[in-house]
């Protein structure tokens, strides 16, 4: 016999929490249910089915297993999932369920022609919702009374890594979409996180009275749930819930209408990606959604290169307070500055002595200890150079005094921590590299390396990437990506596996190999002044930050990669847009640097080192409040001193340390 579920249907009475506006029957793992809501519609159950596996799919999310698409079944730990929006709810929220195209995104380099980024028209259109949102929960997790969910600062992080990735990453479109779709997750569910603790949880805590008066259901996902005191607090909330109950225990409930179960929609039905691996099987919801923010932030961003090499000697003491080959190569322009807007320029110039200044003492230099130069080679385009010293010419962008005066007093007589010849490779090309060298061959370096730039990018920022040597630099910036020179010699071997450093991001792009290396002479770019400062800055200033992360990660024994991105102008590593080349350490004014200065000089407060920690860089230099001009200076010196000194101890090498542009940045106009 069939259940009449209108048998007890009363328009007239008010409606408690074990009532339905509507309810449906529903077949489940052999099982017989009615479901009662406080809502006009019944969404169907995929997701409860178990045991139940959960792919990736072609939109770049889970299907119905997605709790923005779809409701979940209530669970203690997530229960702030009931609170997302729903979709078209929200206006200000629009965007958080927008799917780029391939018209969002502009492809760079010729070379990896099949990397790119999304249009920082497209980008921008989440800054404010993001910056509200992140604010508002930054100001609640300081103000709250009693504490919260570590989720809020585990969503607030994946936001800002997603923005971040987006803003300056290159990846195929799949990546962006995928990053896309993490960013509106996340976004989504931090939202529902603040509305839930802020306002649906207080009227929870109540869930004995009734909602007040005319409060309306909210537009929100919400939950199904099989537990009466769940549907009782959902209810008291006026949060949507469908509650499960097994069709014999139907009784007294008053229920106004049945309706038909509602079917997922074409995005829940996305199909899986071929060859997907299943993101989680079993039978615990809890375990699918911890599944679901695993995959999102399981990525090999901001993976230290310089991690895999092995350190021979470390202080033990604290001393110191596509299926073809590509064709030739087409000539392509220089990609436009990425700049949100000119930033005034007062001050700054390029620094012209190396005598430290009166106020700040330098280290000792050990008698009869040199440093070590570059060895000159045959060839006019080889030119020894001090490492130590700031390179004076034209197309050298500004040097920061005082890193330039720290980098000319590092004492090279004390013996480095480290033997290891790969810690004194560089991430990207040593700087002066690109343009330390006649006309012609400094076109030719800055012109392969604008073809290259995004794979080297793109792999950083995948985590794929090694430093490699001066020399092997120098042959990726010459065009030698293939074997060459007699096989028993040292030419040959270094030539050897320079393709494949590249590899994946050749594979990401479709490109098996590349052929015809270099370009013609007549098709070599020309590159203005002020082109050459920004593609040297942005170089130098993507080696500096990853540089600092590893000092940081052997001087002190943490991983604090993200309190080191602090001590960075717009806290990224990897694509930094030149409009930080004027902020944080490289401000104009020293007020707005001391900020970032003390926050390097706080991280310095456990590195071990051989040389003594500058007494200026105390303990409590993070609370002093009233610094004067000339204290705020020797700050800064003393840190740059430190800095430099801790680089060589731990790398042997010289540091590369950050530059400064000088010219004002043209717009943009929404191209990246």
């Amino acid at each position: 016999m069939e259940l009449d579920l209108l048998r007890n249907r009363d328009p007239e009475a008010s409606l408690g929490p074990f009532d339905g506006k509507v309810a449906a029957l529903a077949h489940n793992a052999g099982e017989h249910y009615f479901i009662t809501t406080n809502t006009d519609y019944v969404p169907a159950l995929p997701s409860l089915e178990l045991p139940h596996a959960v792919f990736l799919r072609t939109d770049m999310r889970y299907g119905s297993d997605d709790p923005t698409l779809w409701p979940q079944q209530f669970t203690q730990r997530y229960c702030h999932l009931a609170a997302i929006a729903r979709q078209g709810t929200r206006p200000e929220l629009e965007v958080l369920w927008w799917n780029p195209t391939r018209n969002d995104f502009l492809v760079g380099a010729a070379v990896t022609r099949g990397l790119g980024r999304l249009r920082l028209s497209c980008v921008s259109r989440f800054l404010p919702i993001v910056n509200d949102l992140v604010n508002r929960c930054k100001l609640y997790q300081r103000t709250s009374p009693t504490p919260i969910s570590p989720l809020f600062g585990q969503l607030i992080q994946q936001i800002l890594i997603w923005v971040e990735q987006l803003q300056s990453l290159p990846t195929t479109f799949p990546q962006t979409v995928f990053a896309v779709a993490s960013l509106q997750r996340a976004c989504l569910e931090l939202d529902a996180l603040y509305q839930y603790i802020t306002v649906y949880k207080p009227r929870i805590e109540n869930y004995l009275s009734a909602p007040p008066p005319n409060t309306p259901v909210l537009p929100c996902v919400g939950a199904f749930t099989t537990v009466p005191a769940v549907a009782q607090q959902l209810w008291a909330a006026c949060l949507p819930f469908w509650f499960l109950r097994p069709h014999y225990v139907f009784d007294e409930e008053n229920i106004l209408a049945v309706v038909p179960l509602q079917q997922p929609t074409h995005l829940v039905h996305s199909p899986v990606i071929d060859a997907q691996p299943c993101v989680y099987s079993g039978n615990s919801t809890e375990e699918k959604i911890a599944a679901i923010h695993l995959s999102a932030a399981n990525s090999r961003w901001y993976r230290d290169p310089f991690e895999t090499h092995s350190l021979s000697k470390l202080p033990s003491l604290n001393v110191a307070p596509a299926s073809a080959s590509t064709p030739r190569l087409p000539t392509i322009c220089p990609t436009e500055s990425r700049a949100e807007g000119p930033v005034a320029d007062s001050s700054s110039r390029a620094i012209r002595s190396k005598n430290p200044p009166p106020s700040f003492q330098p280290y000792p230099k050990a008698p009869g200890k040199s440093r070590g130069k570059n060895t000159p080679t045959k060839g006019p385009a080889k030119i020894p150079r001090d490492k130590f010293s700031t390179l004076a010419i034209p197309e050298m962008p500004p040097s920061i005094v005082a890193w330039a005066e720290a980098l000319a007093q590092v004492d090279s007589g004390i013996t480095p921590f480290t033997s290891n010849p790969a810690d004194r490779q560089y991430v990207l090309p040593e700087p002066a590299l690109l343009i330390n060298s006649t006309p012609e061959r400094r076109r030719k370096f800055l012109h392969h390396w604008m073809l290259l730039n995004d794979g080297f990018l793109f792999m950083l920022g995948q985590g794929y990437s090694e430093p490699l040597s001066a020399a092997e630099w120098r042959d990726i910036l010459e065009g030698h990506l293939e074997k060459r020179g007699h096989p028993n010699s040292r030419t040959f071997r270094r030539s050897a596996g320079l393709e494949d450093r590249i590899r994946p991001a050749l594979e990401a792009s479709g490109v098996t190999s590349i052929e015809c290396f270099p370009a013609a002479p007549e098709t070599v770019l020309q590159f203005s002044l002020e082109k050459t400062h920004e593609i040297v800055w942005q170089v130098a200033e993507t080696n500096f930050r990853f540089e600092f992360c590893a000092l940081d990660k052997r001087a002190s024994k943490k991983d604090r990669t993200d309190e080191v991105r602090t001590c960075f102008a717009g806290r990224m590593l990897v694509g930094v847009p030149l409009e930080m080349s004027k902020r944080g350490l490289a401000a104009m004014e020293l007020e707005q640097r001391h900020v970032y200065i003390v926050r390097v000089a706080t991280l310095m407060l456990d590195w071990t080192t051989t040389s003594p920690r500058p007494s200026i860089i105390g303990p409590g230099v993070a609370q002093q409040l009233h610094w004067s001009q000339a204290h705020m200076q020797d700050l800064e010196r003393a840190v740059c001193r430190y800095y430099t000194q801790a680089f060589w101890e731990y790398f042997g090498r010289a540091a590369v340390v950050p530059l400064r542009l000088e010219h004002d940045l043209e717009e943009e106009n929404g191209q990246m």
